[in-house]
């Protein structure tokens, strides 16, 4: 008797027989060692659905957690579209800018890539928050803008 191993006696079609003999001739295996492999793989694939069970809860939360993903680029890109669209109604209504207000812009456009390439190279997904001196240089209200037409308030 070989110890950790148990005999089971198996009758099986002549056929069948004649098939596995085969397959473990060209294989050059034993018959019992295929027999015990095609069990094996039998048996594990009785157990593939509670695995599949437990792969779905996952695959489930990650569908949930690209859903939500998916619904914020939209909002994200909806509401871009619309301020943007607004936008251009907007400064079409406006005089031309003067060269001062156009250095001006050109200055804010760049400080804003300055900010958003921090952001991206600490990994922040949220800006931080602006000092005072930061919002007093960088915000000008449009009726201190140059060659810009609007109210003296902000």
């Amino acid at each position: 008797m070989i110890r950790g191993k148990t005999r089971h006696q198996l009758f099986l079609p002549d056929d069948m027989s004649k098939r596995i003999a085969a397959m473990a001739n060209s294989q050059k295996r034993a018959r019992s060692d295929l027999l015990l492999e095609m069990v094996d793989a039998f048996m594990n694939r009785r157990a593939a659905p509670e695995v599949d069970e437990r792969i779905l809860v996952r695959l489930d939360r990650i569908a949930r957690a690209v859903e939500r993903g998916n619904s914020e680029c939209f909002v994200i890109s909806h509401s871009l579209a619309r301020f943007i669209r607004h936008q251009l109604i907007y400064a079409a209504a406006l005089p031309p800018p003067g060269t001062e207000a156009q250095a001006l812009g050109e200055k804010r456009y760049r400080a804003f890539l300055d900010t958003v390439a921090r952001m991206m190279a600490r990994g922040d997904d949220e800006p931080q928050k602006e000092s005072d001196d930061d919002k007093g240089s960088s915000l000008v209200h449009s009726a201190s803008v140059p060659g810009r037409v609007g109210p003296s308030s902000p």
